[in-house]
């Protein structure tokens, strides 16, 4: 039985791919599960695969979940043909040419998308179990990237809002980090102030009855 192999790379980084070893008999369905073995994917998300041409031009979808057959309305305005369902279509089915091409596209949210090429037509290897792995190339992305925007991609008032956010932390933590010491002013300290404030006040209060006595001696030694 005929053995394909086909080179399965990112496409935004073709230095990082397997070359993979299929039976021309065996399914697209099993196909997507020895990649997502391949790239260490979780295999949870909707997929397909789109016959292409030496453009990477997508034609005819060949996708994972029944679900997924029916046509959108943008889909049925351009004429685009039925789908086929991965369990059901055998790779040779669509190998019309020795450098075959396909589009890989996993998780249609985020969009991993990978280049197909078939290689060559290789010998059957006893000892394999198919599809195979026969030769991996560079660290395999991690399935979940941040989504989040970086900062240099806000706008200012965005960015400074965010800025702030990092610099104030929670009050709970503030008051956490407080020596007890620190919180407020020592009973004694209020004390001596108020001392202080006391005396000046009985101070102002002498000088001003001394004043007065002193007015009225002169008065009477006027008289």
């Amino acid at each position: 039985m005929a053995v394909y192999r086909f080179k399965v790379c990112l496409e935004d980084n073709e230095d990082v791919f397997r070359d993979i070893d299929i039976k021309a008999a065996q399914s697209f369905e099993q196909f997507h599960t020895i990649i997502q073995e391949a790239f260490k994917f979780d295999a949870k998300h909707a997929a397909s695969f789109f016959v292409s041409d030496d453009y990477w031009r997508k034609g005819q979808e060949i996708t994972l979940r029944k679900e997924d057959l029916p046509l959108d309305e943008e889909e049925i305005r351009k004429k685009v043909d039925p789908k086929k369902l991965m369990a059901e279509i055998k790779i040779a089915r669509y190998i019309e040419q020795p450098h075959q091409r396909f589009v890989y596209v996993f998780d249609p949210v985020v969009q991993w998308s990978f280049l197909i090429e078939m290689i060559k037509i290789a010998d059957e290897n006893a000892k394999l179990n198919y599809p195979a792995i026969v030769k991996s190339y560079g660290t395999a992305p991690k399935q979940y990237k941040q989504t989040n925007m970086a900062r240099e991609e806000l706008s200012p008032d965005m960015a400074m809002a965010g800025l702030l956010n990092d610099l104030e932390p929670e009050d709970e933590e503030i008051y956490k980090t407080l020596d007890p010491a620190e919180e407020a002013v020592e009973e004694d300290d209020i004390n001596s102030l108020e001392g202080e404030e006391g005396e000046e006040e009985d101070a102002e209060e002498n000088g001003e009855e001394a004043a007065d006595d002193f007015g009225m001696d002169e008065h009477h030694e006027e008289d």
